[in-house]
């Protein structure tokens, strides 16, 4: 039996992979983060009503126990995304969205695009789709993972390299990652979503308002320290994508504390001063003002498609590592998923003694394509100050995604 999920703590890493949640999120971008290149910042917004379309409930905050805040200072509280296949013109950051998702998954044989929902706590990341757990089990097989028990109902796997544990059942599954999720529990998930304990928003009233005036949405974001309008005032604030015909939805939602309800001339001025909150490409902005809640609307005519860019959609990968300790040689492998141009895979030592630049050296020089099997040994004998090994996506300029960290502290 593999030990409970424990909390991974504060890295390099950690930095660099909120830079890319917030690139998604539309809050900045840099070599820093993992896309380059958004659009500049809209100039002919104008305000008037936007009728957004209607989406179904909040169901995916069934899936966040109560008492899930307990231990942990993470800002966002839960992610929420319906991927499915698209293929017409999308905003930019809708894009951007779509693959930070992706890129932070491991692969387990059915594909993100088939997914119908998927939902990402501080404790683990549920996808449900179509699929039988048989599916799931024959494309474990292949990896590092191995059985290790059940749970009400659910199938389990683990692996050490990197902790990583899976829970399968038919439709469902329930995954933690030490590097992904800032206190894993996978059974607490599993318990809140399958109604044996409390939810979070039963609990908790502000967050029981935002999900419900925000519903369900193509992506949607809601956090406490969460990048918003006036985030330092509002207690928590909801950023979500809908797509509907000829045009896409960008809503920004804010819960205020009471006596300090928000009025439309502040939301105004706020969104003066902070336009990089609504993304660049809204046109028409409506703002609501409903007692706490305040909302901004805006709707994004769709452009003609354009060709997309290798980095927006990263592959879907299950990465796996093992070290020597003896020859300072660490192996990273292609365990399941999407083959991957090698020209666009690199790694990048991380030290032990804080933060540095991240530097692209090729991880498979003398390959054209990488896929499942295939292994790359990292020479690390002259490096005894490397803390961790990351396995970086992107061309050789300075945009990159952050695919795969092998922390060698915790290394076999």
């Amino acid at each position: 039996m593999q030990p409970t999920d424990e909390p991974s703590r504060p890295t390099r890493r950690s930095l660099l992979r909120a830079g890319a949640a917030a690139a998604a999120t539309g809050l900045t971008t840099g070599a820093s983060g993992c896309l380059s290149g958004l659009p500049p910042l809209g100039s002919k917004r104008s305000y008037g009503r936007v009728d957004v379309p209607d989406v179904g409930p909040p169901d995916y905050r069934g899936w966040l126990p109560a008492g899930w805040d307990r231990e942990t200072d993470e800002d966002w509280v839960i992610s929420y995304a319906e991927p499915g296949p698209f293929d017409g013109p999308v905003p930019e950051e809708f894009v951007a969205r779509r693959g930070l998702f992706k890129s932070e998954l491991d692969h387990f044989g059915i594909g993100y695009e088939n997914y119908d929902r998927l939902v990402k706590t501080n404790l683990a990341t549920v996808i449900e789709a179509a699929f039988a757990a048989d599916e799931v089990a024959s494309t474990l097989a292949d990896t590092g993972y191995e059985p290790d028990g059940s749970y009400r109902g659910y199938d389990l796997y683990a692996r050490p390299d990197v902790p990583r544990r899976v829970a399968v059942r038919d439709g469902v599954i329930v995954w933690t990652n030490q590097n992904r999720h800032t206190a894993p529990d996978l059974e607490a998930t599993i318990d809140a979503g399958g109604g044996d304990a409390d939810r979070y928003h039963e609990v908790d009233d502000a967050f029981a308002a935002v999900t419900e005036a925000v519903g369900a949405s193509r992506f949607l974001f809601v956090g406490g320290s969460h990048p918003g309008l006036e985030p330092a005032l509002s207690e928590l604030g909801a950023d979500a994508f809908r797509i509907e015909d000829a045009a896409a939805y960008h809503l920004l939602m804010e819960w205020y504390p009471e006596g300090d309800e928000p009025s439309e001339e502040r939301i105004k001025r706020e969104l003066r001063n902070q336009r990089h909150e609504l993304t660049s490409e809204a046109e028409t902005v409506d703002i609501e003002i409903d007692g706490r809640l305040a909302t901004v609307e805006s709707r994004i005519p769709l452009a003609p498609n354009r060709s997309r860019e290798a980095m927006t959609d990263p592959p879907q990968v299950t990465w796996g590592g093992s070290f020597d300790a003896d020859t300072g040689a660490l192996t990273i492998r292609h365990e399941a998923g999407e083959p991957v141009d090698a020209d666009w895979l690199w790694y990048d030592l991380e030290p032990a003694d804080g933060p540095n630049e991240v530097e692209k050296e090729p991880l498979w020089p003398d390959r054209n394509s990488v896929g499942p099997g295939d292994e790359a040994t990292v020479d690390l004998s002259d490096r005894p100050d490397a803390a961790a090994v990351n396995v970086v996506y992107g061309d050789d300029g300075v945009g990159f995604r952050m695919l795969f960290t092998y922390p060698l502290e915790d290394g076999e």
